[in-house]
């Protein structure tokens, strides 16, 4: 790469507008991707589960598998500027992962 050259892709970085974070909502951000992650990680302890039960409900194991891939669509899509989103989104999952915990045990 010669001097002044950006490597391939960068300028997705170099062009990003400046956002100016305050402490509560880097926290309410980090705490939603929590949740998500906790929800996920219950979702997959019931899915190991199922797949390891004496017999497996192939429904409730793609169901499970759906299950994941909506909290990783909903983490991935999750928008560090939209407070409302964030907000909904920490109380979904968190209300989720109340119950998850309790079926888990």
């Amino acid at each position: 790469m010669t001097e002044g050259e950006r490597p391939a892709g960068i300028e997705a970085v170099v062009n990003l507008p400046s956002h100016e974070w305050d402490s509560a909502e880097a926290v309410s951000y980090e705490t939603a991707q929590e949740a998500i992650n906790e929800v996920i990680g219950c979702h997959t302890a019931a899915l190991n589960r199922e797949r390891r039960s004496a017999s497996p409900d192939r429904a409730r194991i793609e169901h499970l598998r759906a299950e994941i891939m909506a909290c990783v669509q909903d983490q991935r899509g999750l928008n560090p500027r939209d407070r409302p989103a964030i907000l909904a989104s920490r109380d979904k999952y968190s209300h989720q992962l109340a119950a998850l915990r309790a079926e888990l045990q």
